[in-house]
């Protein structure tokens, strides 16, 4: 136990020394927030306005719709970007020098992944609480112990999911140069695979349903559900059918073939997903650790 949390302590210091690492894992962030402010937000309110009147709670939903967006996106990025040690110590043949110390290889690996959850819940923490204080300056309300709760419950699973399948994309790759290149594909395609860059409704029937396929995105529409309810209710009150339009088609709830994906169902996908990655990746590492 002692060498696990000595292996998962030195990553940490590893990862919090390397300032490239720490920027690309919320560059994706800053770029979504960027798109926000100049186009997204406005080009929302002003379809949400064709359904319902104008008001402040119509733009804090915008918001809450953003920030469940941000949310998914700093998991899969923090967590990424703290994988890159595994990377590097292979490159540089620290991972050589584990390997010649009595340790078992999975235990190593191990550490490795430990880190990678450790790192993305912190960062995922703080980013909460930095969109709670967004909400609340934008002029909307505190959450509330039970929203937090469930916030917090949501955050776990997104970022074991994140941090498995990090790891099965990080096995795919050896060295910093191609590890670079995965970092900026993953950081470019997750807002497009969360449907934060573009709402769910404004992309093909067939991509929609690669993104409905997609595990993570549903991360994102649990984020949405628990964030977004009161001010749906609010907003849509006395509009059903208005209101059941634009949770379809902003990705608050998937719909295939007309059925409509229960919460407990993303659930189900995320960890049917979180076990599939997990037993893809033992096997990767152990067919390139013979």
């Amino acid at each position: 136990m002692n060498t696990m949390l000595n292996l998962v302590n030195r990553h940490n210091k590893v990862f919090r020394r390397d300032r490239m690492l720490v920027f690309f894992s919320i560059l994706s962030v800053i770029i979504v927030i960027m798109l926000y402010a100049i186009f997204i937000q406005k080009t929302q309110v002003d379809a949400i306005e064709q359904l319902v009147p104008a008001s402040d709670q119509l733009k804090t939903m915008v918001n809450e719709w953003m920030v469940a967006g941000l949310l998914s996106i700093i998991a899969v990025t923090t967590t990424l970007a703290a994988l890159g040690i595994y990377i590097k110590d292979l490159e540089t043949k620290v991972m050589a020098d584990f390997l010649t110390t009595p340790n078992a290889r999975a235990k190593i690996q191990l550490s490795y992944v430990i880190n990678s959850l450790l790192i993305g819940f912190v960062l995922s923490l703080i980013g909460l609480i930095a969109c709670q204080l967004f909400i609340v300056f934008m002029g909307g309300s505190w959450f509330s112990l039970e929203k937090i709760a469930q916030l917090i419950g949501i955050i776990a699973l997104a970022v074991t999911l994140s941090s498995v399948f990090n790891l099965f994309l990080t096995l795919l790759v050896s060295t910093q140069n191609a590890f670079s290149t995965l970092n900026t594909v993953v950081g470019t395609a997750i807002g497009f695979l969360c449907g934060v860059y573009v709402p769910l409704g404004a992309v093909p029937e067939f991509v929609q349903k690669i993104i409905m396929l997609f595990p993570i995105s549903h991360t994102t529409v649990l984020f949405r559900e628990a964030l977004m309810r009161d001010s749906l209710d609010k907003v849509f009150e006395g509009a059903p059918e208005a209101a059941n339009t634009y949770e379809i088609q902003f990705g608050v709830h998937y719909e295939w073939n007309d059925v409509i994906f229960s919460q407990l169902d993303s659930v189900i996908y995320i960890v049917a997903a979180i076990i599939v990655f997990t037993l893809i990746s033992l096997w990767l590492y152990g067919k390139k650790n013979k």
